[in-house]
């Protein structure tokens, strides 16, 4: 598997996951106040529209799924963006502790996967991506 595939893969499977959780925040969002050792929320509004941003910035990072060279700000800003909110989950403890761990590795996980796709093409000039 070449380093864009290998990324790509990475990156999907965040996006799916996020994409997963995003739905069960917003169709459910006691269950998620449950698993982060949190009262329900009131109004249960808060939770949701959480949810429902999930979707959203997960889909701004389509572009950069689609063309990792070409689109790398979506890319690097969802690496910090991961790392940020781990940061942030550890800080609050309890419950938010589980959230961090899966940011923090995500973030890490994205991070290592792209830099050999930005270092292989900075060698040899390339902007496209080639994905076979």
């Amino acid at each position: 598997m070449n380093k864009v595939k290998l990324y790509r893969l990475v990156l999907l499977l965040s996006i799916i996951s996020n994409l997963v959780v995003g739905v069960i925040i917003f169709v459910s969002p006691d269950s998620f106040t449950s698993f982060a050792g949190q009262p329900n929320a009131f109004p249960d509004t808060w939770p949701r529209h959480w949810g429902a941003q999930l979707w959203a910035i997960n889909f701004l990072y389509l572009p950069g799924y689609r063309d990792p060279l070409k689109h790398r700000w979506p890319n690097w800003t969802g690496i910090v963006i991961r790392l940020s909110f781990a940061l942030f989950f550890f800080s609050q403890g309890d419950g938010f502790v589980p959230m961090g761990i899966w940011d923090g590795v995500s973030g890490l996980l994205l991070l290592f996967t792209y830099l050999p796709v930005v270092r292989n093409a900075a060698s040899t000039g390339s902007s496209r991506v080639s994905v076979t």
